[in-house]
């Protein structure tokens, strides 16, 4: 490679043979000794000799290694391309809905406008007026009557009009139908543009946003073995967090006799805690090899995508196996930890026969972004 020199006058064409890792320095790049001296001392175990970089580049530059790489861009490619699906089919989705709830408040509040007429000037005797008039036509007479229609009450086949007491509880309802619609519509609306807002931030500076993900307290204050892992094994659980947390997977206790077949669990997250809701929000299908690493008898299975999870409602976690194994299990567990609290699901018919109560199971932990 042609050496290349500092362009700093006071470095003396001193030669460009270091190079600056620091994320967050202005001078990031290929810089000379005198550089180093000036500006990167505070991390310099980030500046590292050019040619250590190229000969480590070098190395890893093999046919394995090229292969992993070409899996790897083409999977972020995968998902670049799924972000933008799915934003344009929500974009696509919120159009739409947005058309209609306009659609939907103008037809409520000309409805309201309408009612709104027989109190305010004088609607109600231009009606009666023209109702005694010789010449109408049906156009004019539905009209008139359909601007009074509020006043009309009808039962068993009898007509009268609504005293002055009746008038003022129709005209009430009207004014609290119109706060309805302004309050509610109001917070919604308000509450989308914040969260868009939000999301805006977060694009403009995604990577800044650190994904950390944490570790639950296990519920469970005891462990033992010899746990036969055959039915659903569920738990209801509530986050104490008073903002939405994000689930990214569930612990697995270790398996100690493994099946002759596959092993494969089904993860399912109901809303509610009733294992037969139709409400479910998550589900999916995971291998379990027998070189899982579990520590402390725990492994962790973290979902294809995280799932949110809001304060204080009520989500159920189950996991059922597909095959009859062995493995160890907590005891003597906590109806609640500093993350959640526990019940146990309702059983449908389904799952009669599952086996999990708040004092044993196997879903020790959960882990979660906030």
């Amino acid at each position: 490679m042609q050496a290349l020199y500092c362009e700093d006058k006071e470095h003396q064409d001193n030669p460009l043979n270091l190079f600056c890792l620091e994320v967050d320095c202005q001078n990031k790049g290929l810089i000379c000794s005198f550089c180093l001296l000036k500006s990167h001392q505070a991390h310099v175990k980030n500046v590292f000799p050019l040619k250590t970089i190229v000969q480590s580049l070098n190395k890893a530059n093999n046919p394995k290694n090229q292969q992993e790489l070409h899996n790897k861009g083409n999977e972020i490619f995968g998902k670049h391309h799924n972000i933008k699906q799915t934003f344009r089919q929500n974009l696509i989705e919120i159009k739409e809905i947005l058309n209609k709830l306009e659609k939907e408040i103008e037809k409520q509040i000309k409805l309201l406008d309408l009612e709104a007429d027989l109190f305010v000037g004088d609607a109600f005797e231009k009606s009666i007026s023209m109702l005694n008039m010789e010449k109408l036509t049906k156009g004019q007479i539905e009209q008139a009557i359909e601007k009074i229609e509020p006043l009309l009450k009808t039962c068993d086949g009898q007509l009268w009009i609504l005293r002055d007491t009746e008038v003022n509880q129709q005209a009430q309802k009207l004014i609290k139908t119109a706060e309805v619609i302004e309050r509610e519509s109001k917070y919604w609306l308000e509450k989308c543009l914040t969260d868009l807002k939000k999301l805006y931030e977060t694009c403009q500076n995604p990577i800044k946003k650190q994904v950390k993900i944490l570790s639950s307290q296990n519920r469970y204050q005891l462990t033992y073995e010899q746990w036969n892992l055959k039915e659903t094994d569920a738990i209801c659980l509530r986050s104490k967090k008073k903002h939405d947390i994000w689930l990214s997977g569930v612990g697995l206790y270790e398996i100690t006799s493994w099946p002759d077949k596959e092993l494969v669990f089904q993860v399912q997250i109901f809303e509610g805690s009733n294992l037969n809701s139709k409400k479910v929000i998550y589900q999916d299908n995971f291998v379990i090899k027998n070189d899982m690493e579990f520590v402390n008898h725990i492994g962790k299975i973290y979902f294809t995508k995280a799932i949110k999870i809001e304060y204080d409602k009520p989500y159920t976690i189950a996991l059922t196996p597909n095959e009859s194994c062995l493995s160890y299990y907590g005891a003597n567990g906590k109806f609640e930890t500093d993350e959640f609290l526990f019940q146990e699901p309702t059983f449908s018919q389904e799952f009669s026969d599952n086996s999990t109560t708040i004092n044993q199971g196997v879903v020790p932990q959960f882990f979660y972004e906030e």
